[in-house]
């Protein structure tokens, strides 16, 4: 009987002939309660080792007996972060069975003597390595402590901050305009005095009305509720003057692409640690992973041949 190592000595070709029935799929494995991890799930006959010195092989040795456990193994390798469903396992031990036959016949082409064959294990090898180990890093980075919580919570608690806003609009272009910086020269003057009125309290809703008016855009203007907004919710360059400002203050105008923009916050605050927990989780989870992934590569540089590795179309 063949030995079981020659399931895992393939199971990189395995990944490669199974990824069609693995891919997406996320329906929980089933087993019938009365497969013990030790009883048989997948027999293959035909397939005959080569015996040293032997004209023809056993039957014994032309069969490969695969248990419920070893299988169960090998889809933890085939699919680590993945359920499978019943249809794709039964695809998966179909193409075992081919890869023993294309072992036998490899191995009578005497492939597996070949530089070449050596060169693969190598790669292989070299990659199987480096993601037991990368998976082994992303499973301890997922241990975060309650204290862990609570630093990154106080260190970044701008992060936290939100506001609930209102914002008026006052199109920098229009249609058909002759005169485009004209027209936004008008639009800025408009806006710089609009936003002035709307420091003294006045409505934005009317406001941006008659802004639109004033700039001969007859399109109805958006709605001025911004909702709640985070910093990342903002654009780079308008969140500090945002988020600097108090409850009832407007900000000054921001030129953003096509409009210049007035914001006015309503309300302000600090998310309370429980509304943000798993967002915290994923953060620190994405630090530690990269830090250790640093410590790993961090200190290797490699040095390219120009020459060599200079783009085609540079030459």
């Amino acid at each position: 009987m063949m030995s079981f190592s020659s399931l895992m000595l393939f199971s990189s070709m395995f990944r490669i002939l199974a990824v069609g029935a693995l891919a997406g799929v996320s329906v929980a494995q089933t087993v019938a309660p009365t497969v013990a991890p030790a009883d048989p799930v997948l027999t293959v006959h035909g397939v005959c080792s080569l015996a040293p010195n032997a004209l023809a092989a056993s039957a014994k040795d032309c069969t490969v007996v695969v248990k419920r456990q070893q299988f169960e193994d090998l889809l933890k390798i085939v699919a680590p972060n993945g359920k499978v469903t019943e249809t794709a396992k039964r695809n998966l031990a179909k193409a075992y069975a081919d890869l023993l036959a294309f072992q036998i016949a490899a191995q009578k082409s005497g492939i597996d003597q070949s530089s070449e064959f050596q060169e693969n294990l190598e790669w292989l090898r070299l990659r199987t390595l480096a993601d037991l180990y990368r998976r082994g890093l992303e499973k301890t980075s997922k241990t975060v402590s309650e204290e862990e919580i609570d630093v990154y919570y106080r260190r970044n608690s701008a992060e936290f901050e939100e506001v609930k806003l209102h914002r008026m609009l006052v199109p920098r272009n229009g249609v058909a305009v002759t005169d485009p910086q004209g027209f936004e020269n008008k639009a800025l003057e408009i806006a710089t005095a609009f936003r002035e009125r709307a420091a003294k309290g006045e409505d934005l809703d009317q406001l941006q009305k008659e802004a639109y008016t004033a700039v001969g855009v007859n399109s109805p203007p958006p709605a001025t509720d911004a909702g709640s907004r985070r910093r990342v919710g903002l654009s780079s360059e308008v969140r500090d003057d945002v988020f600097a400002l108090r409850p009832g203050e407007v900000s000054k105008v921001e030129k953003e692409p096509y409009s210049f923009v007035v914001y006015k916050v309503d309300a302000k605050r600090t998310l309370p640690k429980e509304q943000v927990r798993e967002e915290i989780s994923r953060a620190i989870v994405k630090e530690k992973f990269d830090a250790a992934l640093e410590s790993v590569t961090g200190s290797v540089r490699a040095d390219l041949n120009e020459s060599y590795f200079e783009p085609a179309a540079q030459r």
